[in-house]
């Protein structure tokens, strides 16, 4: 978990982390830990998922922050999952992260690259990382993704890093979470 002493940020990237008003995110292997299951034909691929990172998104989206999963996955289960926190649907399932990316920023009011932040596990998600003000990466992503992030978080995909990730936020004090609490009226 995230702690002073795990998972530091530099002042220059706590300085973006306090500038972010739009966050997108990857699922697979970044809000589970990449796994699926078979659970036959009436219900398809499942997963599971952290009803503390459930919890974290409610909280942040509440707050105010846009908060819009970005991913490959299109199974019943991610989306249901999405609908249930609800988060925008229009970008499970894509083939093009980037365009994707620059869709959900128009819809949200040409929120600035620069204050757009994406976390992710896969090899898709570098690209991404360099487009938008801050990348993180969960521990156990792609080499790849974990070399262009500008911040590798200690904990692992399906490891609550949204919770991770919103505790970063509030300790750099990001302008659109300050001085939010509370426990989510919608049970995760």
């Amino acid at each position: 978990m995230l702690s002073p002493d795990t998972d530091p940020v530099s002042e220059a990237l706590e300085s973006r982390l306090a500038d972010v008003e739009l966050l997108t995110f990857d699922i697979d292997g970044t809000l589970t830990d990449a796994t699926t299951w078979w659970a036959g034909e009436g219900v398809g691929w499942v997963q599971r998922y952290s009803v503390r990172d459930g919890e974290a998104i409610l909280r942040m989206a509440r707050a105010g922050l846009k908060v819009v999963p970005l991913s490959r996955n299109k199974t019943t289960a991610a989306r249901v999952r999405m609908e249930h926190l609800r988060c925008a649907t229009d970008w499970l399932g894509v083939s093009d992260k980037i365009a994707a990316l620059e869709e959900i920023r128009a819809r949200h009011g040409g929120v600035e690259a620069g204050r757009v932040l994406h976390i992710g596990d896969g090899i898709d998600d570098a690209p991404v990382f360099e487009a938008v003000g801050v990348g993180v990466a969960v521990a156990d992503a792609h080499p790849g993704a974990r070399e262009a992030a500008a911040w590798v978080l200690a904990a692992r995909g399906g490891e609550r890093v949204m919770e991770v990730l919103e505790f970063g936020l509030r300790r750099a004090q990001n302008r659109v979470l300050m001085g939010t609490t509370g426990i989510s009226e919608v049970k995760a």
